[in-house]
């Protein structure tokens, strides 16, 4: 296997994880709405949304390793300046919420994170797709 083609599999991967965390915490939304009380939904909401936080940490080091090998290589498509510092963001909000440190835990500010999520998200799968076009144009004139 060349490293072209590791580096390909190591990206499905990572979408992957990423497609499984959104995955995962619209089940930690679902468990929240049709849990009957909040004693019992906050704490399983909770404990289904750190897993899915866990899944999208992993999958962040093969997205600094690509965005830094393309920024080094001046290779990066603008969309890498704008979905790297918006997935820190993202990641940082999203650590405090986990670690329950943040006193302004409030609904509104969770809505708020799933928005910049979702915006992040988003931009990974643009990003996804770029360099898989771009990968695929390579393998083409290769050929």
């Amino acid at each position: 296997m060349g490293m072209g083609s590791r580096i390909k599999h190591i990206r499905k991967i990572s979408l992957g994880l990423q497609v499984s965390t959104l995955l995962t915490y619209i089940i930690g939304i679902t468990a929240l709405k049709k849990s009957r009380s909040k004693k019992v939904g906050i704490p399983k909401h909770g404990k289904i949304n750190t897993a899915g936080y866990m899944m999208g940490s992993l999958s962040l080091l093969y997205m600094a390793y690509s965005a830094l090998k393309l920024i080094t290589a001046r290779k990066a498509p603008a969309v890498v300046y704008l979905h790297g510092p918006s997935g820190l963001v993202t990641l940082s909000l999203s650590s405090l919420f986990v670690a329950n440190r943040w006193r302004w835990k409030t609904v509104k500010n969770m809505r708020i994170l799933v928005g910049l999520f979702l915006l992040t998200f988003s931009g990974g799968v643009y990003l996804f797709s770029t360099l898989n076009k771009r990968a695929m144009a390579l393998k083409n004139v290769y050929k």
